[in-house]
């Protein structure tokens, strides 16, 4: 059955793309027909580039394919704010910035650290190149911490250790298993790291070059030198080096202690046993477990895409990945015959429902069925927080909706999936028939403030959608955003009316301001254009909150800086985030 799923599937994709007769230069993705899904994302995490959407951001159809690289020149910048601190200091400031809620903010300060110049010869510049890796590898960035590791040569650095075992633990993540063994045997012979773990590596790379009896023996001197020993790793050896009973060892596998030092090793060795992982491994370290989850085939299908789910969301693998994935999940041809009562028997599991309703969508073979799947996958994504992915994955099949009178009743939810994916152009064809036909009504407007808000491409033209957005939009949930709507009138100064009525039923704040000193020097930063303080400063703010967990002071500080932090380059992306925290007006 799988096997019939993805060859209809990419049928569909290249029937999509024949149809496009003014768009010859769409690319085709044909997920299975070269690549595997290991290349696929490996490809993707060595690229250079930050995995986004910026080349679909202008109005036209072309789309650049994702093995096409755009070649930049990479602005270095010598910030003064990181030189004018100590170093202590600075651990302070990077110890609590590493729960950024924001997506735009964390891209932005990736972004920064990726791009300080730095001398190495210089030995304060030592210290915050080990920050920045440190940092990166703390937030879930891994492949991060190893691009810039294989800049320098740093043979000769106290910190070597670690940069080793960064780098080697990227290396065993992504499954690059000879690279990771090679790389050990050129190791500097005074590199040591804690809990055995090149000993332990060695014998992982002797199984596999096929050369038992040398790890046998290994492991017997490592049994014995060790002080703990480590039951988990014992219990892997066991399994990929001999015929012990799987089912007994994964049972107590399960009930061993993890060294959290050696995870990567462990999810190494775990995929070479053909070993599921679990939901509470994946627990440990979500963002850098990710990879290893997505591509390890023997674990749940849905834990795959929880990983994969989240994995995308941050930008470290493409949406050819994550349809790849999507299409990897097994199902029969009962359950596609009953889709409803599948769908019921998903009830407590979002990621298998958003994989078959994918899966169902792409088998549908009449169009006027294909859209009615497609627009009860995007409201189950909608629902569950997930419409950003759904809208994504559904890109391939707009083009091939017609648009005809059964269809254009559909044109509001056909135009926001357009929207997301920043297809301004057709979105507003699809409105503008929708209107013809239907006349203006809620939904319309709806979506064409979703058109203005998304297609402003200055600040000022966006605050003017904004300003005009408010004036015309009415919703249940308008009155229990009226704190936000005064935060986003005062900072923007629009020509608006806002409820000022105080509530004395509700006289108390139970949420959280920074502290005086934190707010002082954020005020100031703000009122000294001191901008490279000012971000991390209000990033200190923000560390482990949700927009909508801010009291409305805070936030009407922290976007009064960033109205005017770099001309206000960040600032429409914010107040999307903003919006969708709590889930007003998107």
């Amino acid at each position: 059955m799988k096997l019939i799923l993805l060859i209809l599937f990419i049928l569909f994709s290249h029937s999509v793309f024949a149809n496009e007769e003014d768009n010859i230069e769409v690319e085709v993705i044909n997920l299975y027909e070269t690549k595997s899904l290991d290349q696929m994302v490996l490809e993707n995490l060595n690229d250079k580039e930050e995995i986004d959407e910026k080349i679909e951001s202008s109005n036209e159809s072309t789309v650049t394919p994702s093995n096409e690289v755009e070649v930049k020149q990479i602005e270095i910048v010598k910030n003064d704010f990181f030189f004018d601190n100590d170093i202590s200091d600075l651990e302070n400031y990077f110890a609590n910035i590493q729960d950024i809620p924001s997506k735009t903010l964390q891209i932005h300060i990736n972004e920064i650290l990726e791009d300080l110049e730095l001398n190495l010869e210089i030995e304060k510049d030592k210290q915050i190149f080990f920050l920045i890796i440190n940092y990166f590898k703390s937030v879930g960035l891994i492949n991060k911490s190893y691009e810039l590791i294989d800049k320098y040569d740093l043979s000769n650095d106290i910190n070597l250790s670690f940069y080793t075992k960064v780098k080697l633990n990227y290396l065993l993540s992504t499954f690059q298993l000879n690279e990771a063994c090679n790389f050990k045997e050129e190791l500097n012979l005074n590199v040591r790291l804690d809990f055995f773990f090149l000993e332990k590596l060695d014998i992982f790379c002797l199984i596999l070059n096929d050369n038992q009896s040398e790890a046998s023996l290994l492991n017997s001197i490592l049994v014995e030198s060790e002080k703990n020993s480590d039951i988990y790793f014992q219990h892997l050896f066991s399994l990929i080096s001999s015929s012990t009973d799987s089912q007994n060892v994964n049972n107590e596998i399960k009930n061993s202690e993890i060294n959290i030092e050696l995870l990567f090793l462990y999810s190494a060795m775990t995929r070479i046993a053909e070993l599921p992982f679990s939901d509470s491994f994946y627990e440990l370290d979500k963002k850098n477990l990710s990879i290893p989850i997505i591509l390890n085939q023997a674990s749940p299908i849905d834990l795959r895409i929880k990983a994969a789910n989240n994995s995308f969301l941050e930008k470290l693998i493409t949406v050819d990945s994550l349809a790849a994935l999507y299409m990897s999940a097994d199902f029969n041809s009962d359950q596609f015959n009953n889709p409803q009562k599948t769908i019921d028997s998903f009830l407590s599991n979002k990621e298998l429902s958003m994989a078959f309703l994918f899966q169902l969508v792409n088998i549908q073979i009449f169009p006027n069925d294909r859209l009615k799947v497609l627009i009860q996958f995007w409201d189950f994504a909608k629902r569950n927080n997930l419409e950003e992915i759904a809208y994504k994955l559904s890109l391939n099949m707009l083009s091939s909706i017609d648009a005809n009178s059964e269809n254009i009743i559909y044109g509001p939810q056909i135009a926001s999936a357009y929207i997301f994916n920043n297809k301004f152009q057709d979105a507003l064809e699809w409105i503008e028939l929708y209107e013809s036909a239907k006349q203006v009504d809620s939904k319309s407007i709806y979506t064409r403030i979703l058109l203005d808000i998304y297609s402003s491409n200055d600040l000022n033209s966006f605050i003017n959608s904004i300003n005009l957005t408010f004036e015309n939009y009415t919703d249940d949930n308008y009155s229990q955003n009226a704190e936000l709507l005064f935060v986003i009138k005062d900072v923007m100064n629009l020509d608006i009316t806002s409820d000022k009525y105080i509530n004395l039923d509700n006289v108390f704040d139970v949420r959280l301001m920074p502290s005086l000193f934190l707010l002082n020097e954020i005020n100031e930063s703000i009122v000294n254009n001191n901008q490279e303080k000012f971000l991390f400063y209000s990033l200190i703010s923000l560390n482990g909150k949700e927009w909508n967990d801010l009291h409305p002071e805070h936030l009407k500080l922290i976007l009064d800086g960033y109205l005017n932090y770099k001309d206000g380059l960040l600032f429409r992306d914010l107040i999307l985030e903003i919006f969708k925290s709590y889930k007003f007006i998107i």
